[in-house]
């Protein structure tokens, strides 16, 4: 999860290049070209398999022909809600400080530890809710709000989008049964629709310039890694442990804007970047570490 983490940090920078090339760029052709280019990867990927992009939709039968299991809904749910948390963060972005809305998108890790048990039977022990609550303090000290924007439109839509991405990232559990590269190709394939729709709707255009095109290339090949990444992690780890290490992105991706844009933090956001570090990497790989040991001596 922290490798993909990595590469959600090079896509939002990618990103943020490209705006500031293009400063007219809408979010809606960012988000556009960003899955078209993660689709069309894909399909290269695979070598356009429809058994690794599309998957076996044949319902599951039980011994006496009754359906226990439909392969489909969990990738449905995967790409529509995630398309949602896409598209509700982009919007929320648009309204309030940068920094307030990850802060509610990533709000999605106590999502996932809440509803963990009742959706995919997975109970969220003391270190899950460490680890989601640590990293819910970094990430707030790191993105907190510091232009005094106060918009209820854009604190329900950041709200939306956290919820949103818990159901996607519940999904993926579901749809466990799927190689990774079918459950991301829903995803990009329903947030591509979406975010046609969402330039139609809006008006917006394709770039301009090449410089733009570049950058936002950069950040569909980024994002198509970082999401076979993050699905194999969700796959096998505990998802509570896994979302909280999710939360590393917004550390991960302020290191960068430190680091090649200039954006310096200042003395809270340099606290949550600790404090991140601690419950959104240590704690999820101490207690991976004490589970596997502990599998061996069993």
């Amino acid at each position: 999860m922290l490798a993909s983490s990595v590469l959600f940090t090079v896509m939002a920078l990618a990103v943020g290049r490209a705006h500031a090339v293009e400063p007219g760029l809408s979010t809606a052709a960012a988000s556009l070209l960003r899955s078209g280019v993660n689709l069309a990867l894909l399909v290269v990927w695979t070598r356009g398999s429809l058994a690794l992009l599309v998957g076996d939709l044949t319902p599951v039968r039980d011994g006496e022909g009754r359906i226990v299991a439909r392969p489909l809904l969990p990738l449905l749910a995967r790409g529509l809600s995630g398309g949602v948390a896409l598209m509700t963060y982009f919007a929320s972005i648009s309204l309030l400080s940068a920094g307030e809305a990850a802060f509610l998108n990533q709000t999605s890790a106590a999502w996932t530890a809440l509803l963990g048990p009742y959706v995919v039977g997975e109970p969220t022990g003391l270190a899950g809710w460490l680890a989601v609550g640590g990293s819910l303090v970094g990430v707030a000290l790191l993105a907190h709000p510091r232009d005094g924007v106060n918009d209820v439109a854009g604190r329900s839509l950041g709200l939306v989008s956290g919820f949103s991405a818990a159901i996607a990232y519940l999904s993926i559990r579901r749809a466990a049964q799927h190689p990774p590269t079918v459950i991301v190709a829903w995803f990009t394939a329903t947030s591509t629709v979406l975010a046609s729709a969402w330039m139609l709707a809006t008006g917006a255009h394709l770039p301009s310039t090449l410089a733009a095109w570049g950058w936002l290339t950069v950040a569909g090949v980024a994002a198509t890694v970082a999401q076979i990444l993050m699905t194999q992690a969700y796959h096998r780890g505990r998802l509570a442990l896994i979302a909280a290490a999710g939360a590393t992105s917004p550390m991960l991706t302020a290191l960068g804007g430190w680091a090649f844009l200039g954006q310096v933090p200042d003395r809270a956001g340099m606290v949550g970047m600790g404090v991140l570090a601690v419950f959104g990497m240590v704690v999820p790989f101490v207690r991976e570490r004490w589970e596997s040991r502990a599998q061996a001596r069993a």
